[in-house]
Formats: structure tokens, sequence, C-alpha cells
């Protein structure tokens, strides 16, 4: 198996075997330069997370002609997303037994549903033809 630090060194000998130059992909992908040149070292500290991260490589490796799925698959097994964490394992003792955890867990879960308010705002003008308009509001 290669070393990690095969990853970008390949990607730039695919590219410029292919006679594609760094400028070209940033003006077509819209990825910056610089964060091209930055996965071509190996040095992805400034690369964004989440679907960002994926989708700017996925881009790359389709501009030199490469599979953009598997070189994003390549790509997180060798740099795993910061995003994508893996959770803090909590620590039980023996003491407790599963009935104490649940009833513990389900005095602090959160609900199942996720509420939104909607703010709209509105030019000061309307707010004349508003209390003109609605009945009831005269005066307000």
């Amino acid at each position: 198996m290669e070393p990690a630090s095969a990853f970008g060194p390949r990607l730039r000998q695919e590219r410029e075997r292919r006679h594609i130059s760094l400028t070209s992909i940033a003006e077509n992908t819209k990825i910056s330069r610089s964060l091209l040149e930055a996965l071509e070292r190996d040095d992805v500290s400034r690369w964004p997370s989440g679907i960002f991260r994926r989708s700017f490589l996925r881009s790359y490796a389709q501009a030199i002609g490469l599979n953009g799925d598997e070189i994003v698959k390549e790509f997180l097994e060798r740099f795993p997303d910061p995003s994508r964490c893996p959770a803090p394992v909590q620590n039980t003792t023996t003491a407790e037994t599963p009935a104490t955890h649940a009833s513990q867990s389900a005095s602090t879960s959160t609900p199942d549903r996720v509420e939104f308010v909607l703010r709209i705002n509105v030019p000061r003008s309307w707010v004349s033809w508003l209390s003109w308009a609605i009945p009831g509001r005269q005066g307000t």
C-alpha cells in the first residue's frame, strides 16, 4: 500500500501527465489555486470540511480525468473529515443497571421535533399601510 504522503503528489503527477494547468482547474471549478496547490502537497489543513471538502475533491478529480467517487473515498480514508469526529464515549459504572441508564437518558433526551421561527422584515412605509388596511389596527 502507498504511504499517505503519496496521495497529493500522485494527483499532481496525473494532472501534469495530461498537461492540465492548476490555473485552468481553478477557473473551471471555482476552487482557489492555493487550495489545489496545498492538496497536491498533501496539506489539507486549510481545506473546508463536510460536503464542500468532498465536492471540491470530486470536481478536481473529474477535471484531471479521474473517477471522482474513487478519489473522494481514498482521500477520506487518508485524511478523515474533521467535522465527522466520533462521538465521545461515556463511561458507565458497573453499579448502573440498564433500567437506570434508560431513565436517565429519557429525562435528558431532546424532543423529536424542531421548531422554526419565521421573522419577516417589512419597510417602514408598509407599517402605515398595514395599520390602515387591517381592521382594528388604526392608530397603532
